[in-house]
């Protein structure tokens, strides 16, 4: 009985400080994105933040392997910038000077983190061609915050 109590001791500090999705990604994009007054989608929050982006962003482009090089000049200029990919990956841009040449892309990909929705919300960092993937049909928006 001892060991019972022992082991739900230890086990309640760990499940108290897991965060729930939203709560994960409203910390992620503070004061980037206002979520008060909104109801986030905990199972996937990215849909959410897709529809929040869209409505808050100063400026939203759809991302192609076209127009890459000049969304990417046209980002530097603001202060934040995030790439919503379909419903399942969110990445902001953390550094433009730090970037990687991206043949699939053909431009320099800047350093970013993120999350993508798996089968748990998990998150990703490094240069953004590896998380937002290779250009395809899938639909790429750029939101563009001050």
């Amino acid at each position: 009985m001892k060991k019972l109590f022992l082991a739900l001791f230890i086990s309640i500090p760990m499940v108290a400080a897991a965060q729930s999705n939203t709560e994960t990604i409203t910390t992620f994009l503070e004061g980037i994105i206002n979520f008060q007054e909104v109801e986030v989608n905990d199972h996937n929050p990215i849909i959410s933040i897709g529809e929040l982006a869209a409505q808050q962003a100063d400026t939203t482009i759809v991302l192609t392997g076209e127009n890459v090089s000049e969304t990417f000049d046209k980002a530097m200029n603001y202060n934040h910038a995030l790439i919503v990919v379909g419903i399942h990956t969110a990445v902001l841009v953390s550094s433009w000077e730090d970037c990687t040449p991206s043949g699939a892309w053909d431009a320099c990909m800047p350093m970013g983190e993120g999350f993508v929705k798996r089968t748990a919300l998990e998150k990703e960092t490094g240069y953004i061609n590896n998380i937002i993937g290779i250009p395809d049909n899938q639909e790429r928006k750029v939101y563009l915050f001050n």
